[in-house]
């Protein structure tokens, strides 16, 4: 071929390789972007695998807890039918115990009315000797008068009519004592309605107390009978002692007896011996005398003679010094717990308690006073009667750390020195109640952890009492007796 043919054909090939590269590069860029597409889809794919697997961790775990639940709810559901049977067991052996409930108090009713009728009828027989009582002083001030004038002249006559006089206060004392009983029986009454077989003891009593009622009517007589004869006697003499009323006159107003009531002549007590063959010292009824005087129930002028008296071991001469007190006084309750403790450490249990109980009487006692009762109480050994005053004060506004003290108290009198210790863990905790009855508890918690050898825990007791009051009770002796007692333990 000539070159002009070859021309047209090589731009015609040179225009094809151009297009071809261009084609090339072309279809190289798509490549490429194919290339990144798929990395991209790739990474998407690797990401949605990803998520998938933790959907599916996620379901199984769901799945799982399904399970269990279901195996709760299945607990739950025979839980749930046991739990409605033992109802119904329940609510069964509820209505047999009320059905017993029932006839029990429908029993007791009847029983306690019964005895209720009974103590009526002694009520009724006390009245009639009080009755016969009021007669005889009657006789007693006609006789009186109508020998006053020889009676204030003549020491035998004086002596003679003291003696009636005791007779009568005598018989007084003794009534009141019978009705003292009548209300032990009517507390013990009380007590019946908790427990029926506390009613039969106070039938007993009910006939022992009748027959006491009719010796004290058959002395009642007699001492009238007496007292006729002697009115017989003093009107024989007084044809003898005219003769001296003349001389005797000028001394009339100086013999003549005061108006005011005196203390009757109290039964003698028997002293019991000690171990050592000693008469008793009343340590206790000491004790309590200066307590009640730090504390502002006794004055102290009162104390200190009370103190001296008792210090001769005369208990009859230390009832009649605080006989006034404790009978017509504006705050007897003091005075009649201290002679009732008196004679409690003497041996007159009988007339300790009769004291206790006049101790107790009236509204506005105070709960301390009430709470130094239930300890006398205790160291006769009354537990019921204990108990009763710890029901009750835990019922009255201050008296609930009180109460809690008597318990433990008791508890510990019994050798229950752990669950003493509890009794006054919670006396301490309560609060709001006044500061003495902080310090009681805490006394008593000294005095608990001394009885168990626990030296610091007492000596610390001790010191948180002092920090309180200083002067209450003998803090200050045990103390120092337990410091000195340490180094030797």
């Amino acid at each position: 071929m000539d070159q002009t043919e070859l021309t047209p054909a090589l731009e015609r090939v040179a225009a094809s390789v151009v297009e071809t590269h261009r084609k090339r590069q072309q279809v190289e860029e798509d490549l490429k972007a194919a290339a990144a597409a798929v990395a991209s889809l790739h990474a998407q794919s690797s990401s949605l695998e990803a998520s998938v697997l933790d959907l599916r961790r996620e379901l199984e775990q769901a799945l799982a807890l399904k399970a269990q639940e279901d195996a709760a709810l299945a607990e739950l559901a025979a839980k749930r039918k046991a739990a409605v049977e033992q109802l119904a067991a329940i609510a069964r052996d509820a209505e047999t115990f009320l059905a017993d409930k029932d006839r029990a108090s429908a029993e007791i009713a009847a029983q306690t009315e019964a005895v209720r009728s009974k103590i009526h009828g002694v009520e009724g027989d006390v009245a009639a000797v009080k009755t016969a009582l009021v007669a005889f002083a009657q006789d007693a001030e006609t006789l009186r008068d109508r020998i006053g004038a020889v009676r204030q002249s003549a020491d035998a006559a004086v002596n003679q009519l003291g003696e009636i006089q005791s007779k009568a206060r005598d018989l007084d004392g003794a009534v009141d004592g019978m009705a003292a009983k009548v209300c032990a029986i009517a507390d013990e009454l009380d007590h019946a309605e908790r427990d029926r077989q506390k009613i039969v003891s106070p039938s007993d009593e009910l006939r022992r107390v009748s027959a006491a009622l009719e010796v004290r009517r058959a002395e009642a007589q007699s001492a009238a009978a007496e007292m006729d004869r002697l009115l017989a006697s003093k009107e024989l003499q007084t044809a003898t002692l005219a003769q001296q009323i003349e001389r005797l006159s000028e001394l009339t107003e100086a013999a003549s007896p005061p108006t005011d009531v005196t203390a009757p002549a109290t039964r003698a007590v028997k002293q019991q011996p000690t171990h050592n063959g000693s008469r008793p010292r009343f340590d206790h009824s000491v004790a309590l005398i200066g307590h009640l005087g730090s504390l502002g129930f006794v004055g102290a002028d009162e104390a200190a003679a009370a103190l001296d008296i008792l210090a001769d071991e005369d208990v009859d001469r230390f009832v009649r010094s605080l006989w006034s007190r404790a009978m017509g006084g504006p705050q007897p309750g003091p005075y009649r717990l201290i002679i009732g403790s008196a004679l409690a450490e003497s041996g007159d249990h009988k007339g300790a308690m009769t004291f206790f109980n006049k101790a107790l009487e009236g509204r506005n006692v105070d709960p301390f006073l009430t709470y130094l009762v239930a300890v006398a109480l205790l160291r006769m050994k009354r537990y019921v009667d204990v108990l009763r005053i710890a029901q009750t004060m835990s019922r009255v506004r201050n008296g609930k750390m009180l109460a809690r003290n008597i318990e433990a108290l008791q508890l510990a009198d019994s050798g229950r020195l752990d669950e003493a210790e509890k009794k006054f863990a919670e006396a301490v905790s309560i609060s709001g109640h006044p500061r003495l009855h902080h310090n009681e508890t805490m006394y008593n918690l000294a005095h608990l952890a001394q009885a168990r050898g626990d030296t610091d825990t007492a000596v610390m007791w001790f010191e948180k009492v002092v920090a309180a009051d200083p002067s209450y009770r003998d803090v200050a002796v045990h103390i120092e007796s337990l410091r000195t007692k340490a180094p030797a333990g």
